[in-house]
């Protein structure tokens, strides 16, 4: 009996581990990103396609793994990726497992722009422009666009019942 509980246990436990994304993933995917083609600013689709894989890796990021790299490449294959229904689906609903916080922020306003926000994502921007700092970020991504954003999130019905909870 003891050893099919620890069978188990031990399948469960590399179950778990195979869920979790590597340092050496992390780093492939850095690497890969500095070679993937572009035009001007914008990654080109061959770019996203072979980045298509790596949205798990992405989402796992820290501000310790991304330190000392340009956040741009990140936010612009993060653009290409969320034009394509399939990792826009996946990224809303994986939304809370992005830890890198500009990341984040990104994701929620393209999410939100494509109209593929949860209430979870709207309540995160709700938050977010509550908060001076991630209100600045904001601002400065969204350009002359910021103020219509910050109307369209206080007047988003999920926003409202966000807070009447």
């Amino acid at each position: 009996m003891i050893p099919i509980v620890l069978a188990i246990l031990l399948a469960l436990t590399s179950c778990q581990t195979d869920d979790k994304v590597s340092d050496a993933q992390k780093n492939a995917f850095i690497e890969l990103l500095k070679t993937l083609p572009h035009k001007g600013e914008f990654y080109t689709e061959e770019a996203i396609e072979k980045a298509k894989p790596y949205l798990p890796v992405l989402f796992s990021l820290t501000e310790k793994d991304i330190d000392g790299h340009d956040i741009y490449p990140f936010l612009a294959v993060s653009r290409g990726l969320c034009d394509r229904k399939e990792q826009r689906d996946y990224a809303a609903f994986h939304f809370a497992e992005i830890r890198h916080p500009i990341l984040k922020l990104g994701w929620g306003v393209m999410l939100f722009d494509a109209n593929a926000a949860s209430p979870e994502i709207v309540r995160f921007l709700r938050e977010a422009l509550e908060s001076e700092k991630q209100a600045k970020l904001l601002s400065e991504m969204l350009g002359p666009g910021f103020e219509k954003f910050q109307q369209q999130i206080k007047s988003y019905p999920d926003a409202k019942k966000a807070d009447s909870t």
